[in-house]
């Protein structure tokens, strides 16, 4: 059979249908039927969170955090640690919180950044906040990314407090942007946990990209 004869055999995978398996106040278990490419209907167990209103929009903001001085020449970003019972340990992240009912992934961003870690910013427009997936295979939960611009000199963040949630309780620690791989690899010397915490995967694939960034400059600069 040639490959275009068995790919028009094939289709588009669709879910038939969803059962709710069981649900908390917080998080629903499901499991979908579903007719996979080759007209097979097969099941799939999923976690979806009760607040979830639509799959067209993001549950959630993740924040990446520039903070900028006219008093020094390196960028910092925010680094924070909590607790994760699912890990029975702790996990260290960007910033991030769900969005409320009518606000936007900026907004939310914004209002998180200050909950979380005191500081007050503006959300960077030149970045687009697209709809993202987090774990696909286990989870219909999607985040947007937002940046958020704070201003060192500005007096708001002079003194900056967090407004933490009761079953809150977040480390954070400042480290240099372009140094973000070594700050969580350090995690013990740079006033996080001494424990071992686990990098969010997001966070750690976005260090790893500044790191290769920077080898590939500088490999390309010695190469010239």
């Amino acid at each position: 059979m040639s490959t275009s004869a068995a790919s028009a055999k094939r289709r588009k995978p669709t879910v038939d249908s969803d059962e709710i398996v069981g649900s908390t106040r917080w998080v629903a278990l499901k499991t979908l039927t579903y007719t996979d490419a080759k007209n097979v209907e097969r099941k799939w167990d999923m976690a979806e969170r009760t607040t979830k209103k639509s799959m067209e929009k993001a549950d959630a903001s993740v924040i990446i955090p520039i903070l900028k001085s006219v008093k020094s020449s390196t960028l910092e970003t925010i680094l924070i640690e909590q607790y994760r019972p699912p890990l029975n340990g702790f996990s260290v992240e960007f910033p991030a919180g769900l969005i409320d009912e009518g606000e936007t992934p900026q907004q939310a961003a914004v209002r998180e950044l200050k909950e979380e870690t005191g500081y007050v910013g503006t959300a960077d427009d030149s970045f687009p906040s697209n709809v993202l997936c987090m774990s696909p295979g286990l989870t219909n939960e999607m985040v947007s990314i937002v940046v958020v611009n704070v201003d060192l000199d500005a007096p708001e963040n002079q003194n900056p407090k967090q407004e933490l949630e009761g079953g809150e309780d977040i480390t954070l620690k400042r480290v240099p942007l372009l140094k973000m791989l070594k700050s969580m690899q350090d995690a013990g010397q740079n006033g996080l946990s001494k424990e071992m915490s686990m990098p969010v995967a997001m966070l750690y694939g976005f260090a790893m990209g500044v790191e290769l960034g920077l080898k590939c400059s500088s490999d390309g600069a010695e190469k010239k």
